[in-house]
């Protein structure tokens, strides 16, 4: 009975350890996975390409952007703001962010009727409210489809969040993460992509846990 035990315990631990160094030697290929999970994108065509900014707006963001109503994949850019009042503005900044921001797009060669700039007053959850702004100010301009560029490692979030306010809006929605710090190849190397990741990682957990977005298996 004692050497039946023994066995049966040398050939689990011997399992974990085969797992163990299968885990170790594709560990590259399975970090890879995870990052495009989390970070999706594809070569799409919408009526609209939605810049999601925060209290501002990042640079990878506009770069891609502008790429797709230059390569006339979108008809017009979106921007998505967070209202900032007067109090909380940055030292220096004296101008009205989201004008500012539709005059440097302008000078990047966009013209007005290519610019629509939605400035939303956040409360928590803060990607579902701003969501809940774009799209319904959208439906109201009988947008249909939309190309969501977020950033990075946020893409899979906000995506899921924005094709949930979107449904019953008849507004299909495309993920496009942009990444300007660093690069989707080998995020594991780079110490903000893994602190990024990891807190996105958490963020979408909660989401799902209070039922922001609804648990699917075809995610």
């Amino acid at each position: 009975m004692v050497n039946k035990t023994k066995w049966l315990l040398g050939g689990i631990i011997l399992s974990l350890l085969l797992v163990g160094l299968l885990l170790f030697l594709i560990r590259a290929t399975i970090l890879d996975a995870c990052g495009i999970f989390m970070a999706p994108d594809g070569n799409y065509v919408a009526d609209v390409a939605i810049l999601e900014g925060s209290e501002f707006l990042d640079r990878g963001v506009v770069q891609s952007g502008i790429k797709l109503i230059l390569s006339q994949k979108v008809k017009r850019i979106v921007v998505i703001l967070h209202l900032i009042t007067p109090f909380h503005r940055p030292f220096g900044l004296n101008e009205d962010y989201p004008n500012l921001v539709k005059k440097e797009l302008e000078t990047l060669g966009l013209k007005e009727t290519d610019i629509k700039i939605i400035v939303n007053h956040i409360h928590d959850p803060i990607t579902l409210t701003s969501a809940k702004g774009a799209l319904e100010a959208l439906s109201q301009d009988h947008v249909r489809s939309a190309i969501l560029l977020s950033k990075g490692f946020h893409t899979r979030r906000s995506f899921l969040v924005y094709q949930h306010v979107g449904i019953p809006l008849q507004i299909k929605i495309f993920p496009s993460a942009c990444f300007n710090e660093y690069q989707l190849d080998h995020w594991w190397s780079n110490e903000k992509a893994v602190r990024d990741f990891t807190s996105e990682v958490v963020k979408l957990a909660y989401y799902f846990i209070r039922n922001y977005i609804p648990l699917k298996l075809s995610y």
